[in-house]
């Protein structure tokens, strides 16, 4: 399977943390959560390649690939990687920003997709997913979760949701950071 990783870069990163970090606090935030989440992917069974999409290439690792795109927003990132060849025989979507993310998450996860199966961030959105082919179904992000799972179910689809504590922290906000340093 192949994981999937969006990140948008390191200029101007979480500009919603600006009142708690100045810019290069963000910047290094941003830089040790995908380093976090980079090391899940690496270690987790199910995934054989990390593919980063990003406008911001150099912050690939090495034996990690990269697709560029357009600094358009996640949705359209994730659109893309999910077109791409190397996703046809599956691909889990995880978020960079989720520091707390684990090689054994990832594993439910990816077991759990049959063919779908999502993970609710703390605030409603999606933070991982995990799909196996599907003919002519692709997921969007940037939406609650249940406008997902609706999506799924409308295309005949029924997406198992995971709970799971560690991927459903995202750090955007305030709280979501001040959630983070009580959890660490």
């Amino acid at each position: 399977m192949l994981a999937i990783v969006p990140v948008k870069g390191l200029d101007g990163a979480k500009s919603r943390l600006a009142p708690l970090l100045t810019p290069e606090e963000r910047a290094r935030l941003v830089a040790q959560m995908l380093e976090s989440v980079l090391a899940a992917c690496s270690g987790a069974s199910v995934i054989r390649r990390t593919l980063l999409v990003t406008p911001d290439p150099s912050l690939a690792p090495p034996g990690v690939d990269v697709l560029v795109d357009g600094g358009t927003g996640h949705a359209d990132a994730i659109a893309a990687a999910l077109a791409d060849a190397r996703a046809r025989s599956g691909a889990l979507v995880v978020m960079a920003d989720c520091p707390l993310v684990t090689t054994a998450s990832l594993d439910a996860l990816a077991r759990a997709a049959c063919p779908l199966a999502l993970v609710p961030a703390l605030d409603g959105g999606v933070n991982a997913l995990a799909l196996r082919p599907v003919d002519g179904f692709r997921p969007l992000f940037g939406v609650p979760a249940e406008d997902t799972v609706a999506r799924a179910r409308a295309a005949g689809i029924e997406p198992t949701v995971v709970e799971d504590d560690r991927l459903a922290l995202d750090v955007d906000r305030p709280e979501d950071y001040e959630l983070l340093l009580a959890r660490a």
